[in-house]
């Protein structure tokens, strides 16, 4: 009996997920750990009012930036079907496509932000312009960085990029304290942001720069069916990452700045959870479009993200339901964040359901089926019409953000279930008996 299990326990450990996952997930867990305490820190050393603007700023910032995780996904798409075919050639020159395409949308953005800054300062409720174009810049810098974080995907490289976020993750942190202590508030840990992803973007060069040394110069690539592929794949994602952004810029704009902080504590718990789940989901794209590219099934890779992230994902949960004030003064201190931590374990529920959606997105995706986008983009759209009416109190909000995604969530299922799905052989494809190792 223990031998079995010990077999079937180092078949589970050597599964391509599943070791992927490992190097993403103990990076992205060391990463994410340390962004969690400079954000405890920064709920700690501000005061709620400039807690609140740091927030809604950064939550922009992901909004924004939100295209940039959609160019990605389409070159991951990409690059990994031409790598796995044995087109290096191609792959190059898509790498070099994106760098120059990002490099104009860096510029542009840095321009729009400055020339928006007075209406986006206003909007917020914030004093300084000068954290708005910062802002920009931020933005800006992150989107240089998809280029090669796609193609450290593409090329399996999870042990690097697991070093790297860890790297990004010890230099916001200590950059952020630095800037705190010495007075500079929020735009002290906007610099740290800032200094997390030009780390980020120049260690990318250096496991690329051995891959794409020997290659042609004159091939082609099928702009075309990129910008097929991209446009709806950019706008599902924006979409999605709308549904846990929008709604801390929204309770910016509605509610006392005092409140909009505790949303904002409450929800960088609750989001937690994603942090744990996301690099399971981020390892099976890649993995699902070289199965999918081969001919190899794919559906037990499916069924496995699936059930790693939701137990992941209820078991913190229930944590959150049954010890909500515990877990908020040991992680933001304050009194004053008590007053909202009845709503903990609602937004872990929030968080739950989107987790789940995101695999059921990128399963999609990774498979060409866009048309999902219109499901995503009418969610997002009715997240944020009910809220700009229905806006009370923090349940009606995080309600709100459930109802959405359950809807969503159960018209991809059924699709799902209808295309794809055959739940009778569940117990088989998550045996890992016949699944591929690496």
């Amino acid at each position: 009996m223990n031998k079995k299990i010990f077999g079937l326990g180092k078949k589970l450990i050597k599964h391509e997920l599943i070791s992927g996952s490992i190097y993403i997930f103990a990076g992205s867990l060391i990463s994410n750990i340390l962004a969690f305490l400079f954000n405890l820190f920064l709920a700690r050393s501000l005061t709620a009012i400039d807690y609140g603007i740091y927030a809604s700023l950064i939550s922009a910032i992901v909004l924004v930036g939100t295209p940039a995780q959609s160019i990605i996904t389409v070159v991951v798409r990409f690059a990994t079907n031409y790598l796995s075919s044995g087109q290096t050639d191609k792959a190059v020159k898509l790498y070099k496509t994106t760098f120059g395409f990002t490099l104009v949308i860096a510029v542009l953005l840095i321009f729009i932000f400055t020339v928006f800054s007075l209406p986006i300062k206003n909007f917020l409720h914030i004093d300084s312009i000068l954290l708005v174009i910062f802002s920009g810049v931020i933005v800006a810098v992150g989107y240089l960085g998809i280029a090669n974080a796609a193609f450290l995907q593409s090329l399996f490289k999870f042990t690097f990029i697991s070093i790297t976020l860890v790297i990004g993750g010890v230099v916001k942190l200590s950059v952020g304290v630095l800037l705190i202590i010495l007075g500079f508030k929020v735009f002290g840990g906007l610099f740290a942001v800032f200094a997390m992803y030009l780390i980020s973007f120049l260690l990318g060069f250096i496991p690329l720069k051995s891959v794409f040394t020997k290659t042609k110069e004159n091939v082609s690539i099928s702009i075309r069916e990129v910008i097929t592929y991209a446009l709806p794949t950019g706008i599902t994602i924006f979409a999605l990452t709308s549904l846990t952004s929008i709604d801390i810029i929204l309770v910016k704009h509605f509610f006392s700045s005092s409140s909009a902080g505790l949303y904002a504590g409450v929800s960088l718990i609750g989001k937690a959870i994603f942090y744990f789940t996301g690099p399971i989901t981020m390892v099976m794209f890649p993995l699902l479009v070289k199965r999918h590219t081969k001919g190899e099934n794919f559906n037990n890779l499916f069924y496995l993200t699936i059930v790693l992230v939701s137990i992941s994902s209820i078991a913190i949960t229930v944590f959150y339901f049954i010890f909500p004030r515990f877990i908020i003064s040991l992680f933001l201190g304050g009194r004053e964040y008590l007053n909202a931590s009845s709503y903990l374990g609602l937004f872990g529920i929030f968080i739950t359901l989107f987790s789940i959606l995101n695999v059921f997105v990128n399963f999609f995706l990774s498979l060409k089926k866009t048309f999902i986008s219109l499901f995503v983009v009418s969610g997002a759209l009715l997240q944020i019409f009910l809220i700009l009416f229905i806006h009370n109190n923090f349940f009606q909000v995080i309600s709100i953000s459930i109802f959405v995604c359950s809807l969503i969530l159960i018209i991809l299922l059924y699709i799902f279930l209808k295309d794809y799905g055959n739940f009778g052989k569940f117990r088989k494809t998550i045996t890992f008996l016949n699944a591929p190792t690496v």
